[in-house]
Formats: C-alpha cells, structure tokens, sequence
C-alpha cells in the first residue's frame, strides 16, 4: 500500500518530469521577460523615444532646399532717355515680362531663444522616463509570476501533506480491518475511517485538477506553449528575521523606479516650458543661396545667369494675445501636477511597505506558532496511535488525532507560502525585486 501512494505521489507531483521543463523563480522570469508582449510593446516605445531625441537633434543642423520659380509680368518698368537720337527708341525696358528662378539654399540657425537644446533634452529626459517604464513593468510581471509560482508550490505541498494522510487513513483502515476480524471493534469503526480516507482521496484529486487550471495560468502569464512546471522548493527554509522598517522605507524612496520615472518626467516638462519660453526672445537665421536665374540680377538682359547670395534674418514676435504666456502657464501646472503624482507615490510606496513589514511580522509569529502545534499534533497521532494498537484508544480519537495533524501540517504549509509571497510584495515595494 505504500508503494502504491508513493508512486500516486510521484505521479501526480512529477507525471511529465521527462517532458517538462521545471523552472526555478529566476528562470520563470527569465522567461517571462523574454516572451511578454507588454514589456516588447514597452521596447518599441523606447525606441520611438530615442528616435525622437535624434529629430530634436536635427534642430542644430542647416537646412537644404530647392526650389524653382515663374513669374510672369504683365507691365515693365522703362527708363525715358534724356536725349533723342535719330532712329533711337526714346526709352529703355528694364526688366522683362517673363522671369524663371532655380535655387539651392542652405539655411542655418543662429539663435533661437535656446529652444533646440531644450527640445533635446526633452526627448533624452522623455526616452529616460520610457526606459524606466520597461523596468516598472518588468518588477510588475516578477510580483506577478512569483505569487502564481508560490501557488503552484502550495498547491504541491498540500497534496504532498493530504497523502501522507491519506497513507496514515489506510494504515488505520488496515488495522481497523484486523480487529474488526478480531470482533474487537464494530463495523463502523471501519466504516468511519474508510470514508475519511474517501474524504481524503478526492480532496486530492481536486487538488490535482486545481493544480492543472493553476498550471495553465502559469503558462499563459509566461506567454509559453512549451511544457513547463515549477521545481519544487523546500518552504521550511525561511529566513525570518525581522525586518527594519525605516530602512526598508528608506530604500523604497530610493529604489522604486516610479520615483524615478516621476523625476525623469518632471525634468523633460521643465525643458518643453523652456521651449515655450524661447517664443519670447527673436530668432536669428542665417541663408546662403546659389542661384540660377532668367534674367539674373542684371535686369536689361534676358539671359541666363548663376549668383549666389547670403543673408541674415531676424524674426522676433512682438505679441501674440498672450498665447505664449498662457502655454508657459498650462506646462507650469503640468510640473505641478506631476509634483502632487510623485507625493502620491511618496505616499502610497511608504504604506505599501509598512503593510509588507507588519503583515510578515504577524506571519512569523504565526509560523513559530504553526511549527509548535505541528510538532504537538504530530506527537498526539504517535501516542494515539500506540494506544489504539495496544486497545486503550477508540478509532475516533486516532481518527481525531490524524485530523488535527493534517491540518496543522496544511496550516503550517499555508503560513511558509504567505511569508514568501509578502516577501515578493515587500521586494516589489521596495523596488528590489529580481535583484540580488
């Protein structure tokens, strides 16, 4: 009979242990990293960002052109001679009636209100809030992946806990069998303890079919159609030493990168207000053309001719009706704005980890508590036992007693899985999640 439970055991814990892959935490979000297609579509968004700054960046280079003309005049301009001589018009045309014009043109930026260098870094302090993002959604998958991981292993460990007692349900039901044979107790002594054992058996398998739907979900959070399972891990191997609230806020402050994507967005909004405000100062160009014109800048001959020209231009815009205060004003309160988000986050980061610190804090205690009565209840079976076999206990109080044991055991299993997972939820408060 032992025999047949471990290998319903092995088979249930490791039925495709040949096929499947088993992964560690690491590796699962290794994988997860790998496969998300949020945090890809979070990849494309950085490199708009960075193709963006090198568009700003545009700004400090001349511009080249082209470009090519008609005119038509209806009327010329004549010039009245001073002097009549024979067989001689009596006035001169300056111009003609049709004018054509190709150029080339190289226009530079001499001076504008700084507006191209705050546009840069804009767009650098915008791609750094985009790569930030990438990592807030990466610790968001680790939270996530880790908490389906440890369900998976709770999972694992209360099937292992219900078949060791189911195992003890069938050792009683054997020696219940026994004395029955004996006249020793009655029919339904063994009737009692083989429906606990039922009672156990099918607990078991919903737990089995539980862990196949959890399994599944764990599949699709990894955005893998390869046949992975999780490795086993020994939960009794906690470290639960206390944990130093203040420093854990303090690292928080620190360490989370919403903070820092909070930073990063206010520094890029400062540049975009300093952007408007280069509206306020004139804009200087500088422009060099080459030119190839009928007629050229010799009016009197209709011909063909090359010149080339430079010039400097100032633009400078006196008044607008206020629309360039009032867009200064409207980036000022989005710099507000952004401030009263980050006390927000302030905020909501130092009860995150307050909650983590005091919920581990009462999961210890309750661990030290769990592994006491576990020991007790287990000590109470052993004795139970005994004297059930030495005739001096009925089958309800062995009975009792290997309730009360798995319980404690299943108890106990449950408080080393919370104490992980608020581990994970303490790690993701503090930004320290996935690192070493």
């Amino acid at each position: 009979m032992f025999v047949r439970i471990f290998l319903l055991i092995v088979l249930t814990l490791n039925a495709s242990v040949f096929a499947q892959r088993l992964l560690t935490l690491d590796e699962a979000w290794q994988m997860v990293l790998q496969n998300n297609l949020t945090l890809q579509q979070q990849l494309k968004t950085i490199e708009q960002t960075a193709e963006e700054v090198r568009i700003q960046r545009t700004g400090y280079l001349p511009k080249l052109g082209i470009t090519g003309g008609y005119q038509h005049f209806s009327e010329t301009a004549e010039i009245d001679l001073p002097f009549n001589l024979p067989n001689t018009p009596s006035t001169i045309q300056a111009g003609v009636n049709n004018r054509y014009d190709l150029a080339a043109t190289l226009k530079q930026s001499i001076f504008t209100g700084f507006r191209t260098r705050n546009l840069v870094k804009a767009a650098q302090q915008q791609r750094f809030a985009q790569q930030i993002q990438g990592e807030v959604v990466q610790n968001q998958l680790r939270l996530q992946v880790g908490l389906a991981f440890y369900q998976l292993q709770y999972n694992r460990n209360q099937q292992s806990v219900l078949a060791e007692s189911i195992q003890r349900a069938d050792n009683q039901l054997q020696l219940t069998r026994s004395l029955f044979r004996a006249a020793q107790v009655a029919a339904f002594d063994t009737l009692e303890v083989a429906n606990r054992k039922l009672q156990l058996e099918i607990r078991f398998q919903q737990l089995r079919n539980l862990y196949q739907v959890q399994l599944s979900r764990f599949r699709f959070l990894l955005n893998t159609d390869a046949p992975v399972d999780v490795k086993p891990v020994a939960l009794e191997s906690v470290d639960l030493t206390q944990i130093d609230l203040t420093a854990a806020q303090a690292g928080a402050i620190k360490m989370r990168p919403e903070l820092q994507q909070i930073a990063a967005l206010q520094n890029a909004q400062k540049k975009r207000t300093g952007a408007i405000k280069s509206q306020f100062f004139p804009q200087i160009f500088a422009e060099a053309a080459y030119h190839y014109s009928r007629p050229g800048v010799n009016f009197f001959r209709d011909e063909w001719m090359d010149y080339y020209t430079l010039s400097v231009g100032l633009q400078w815009e006196i008044w607008n009706w206020g629309k360039s205060r009032r867009q200064v004003t409207q980036s000022r309160l989005e710099s507000q704005k952004l401030s009263l988000q980050e006390q927000q986050l302030v905020n909501d980061i130092r009860r995150q980890v307050t909650e983590a610190a005091e919920m581990l804090e009462t999961t210890r205690e309750q661990i030290r508590l769990q592994r006491q009565l576990a020991a007790q209840e287990k000590e109470r079976y052993r004795i139970a036992k005994n004297a059930f076999e030495q005739g001096q206990a009925t089958s309800l109080d062995l009975q009792n007693a290997e309730t009360a044991l798995t319980q404690a055991e299943l108890l106990l299993r449950q408080r080393y899985i919370e104490w992980r997972q608020l581990m994970l939820q303490l790690a993701f408060a503090t930004g320290k999640i996935g690192k070493k």
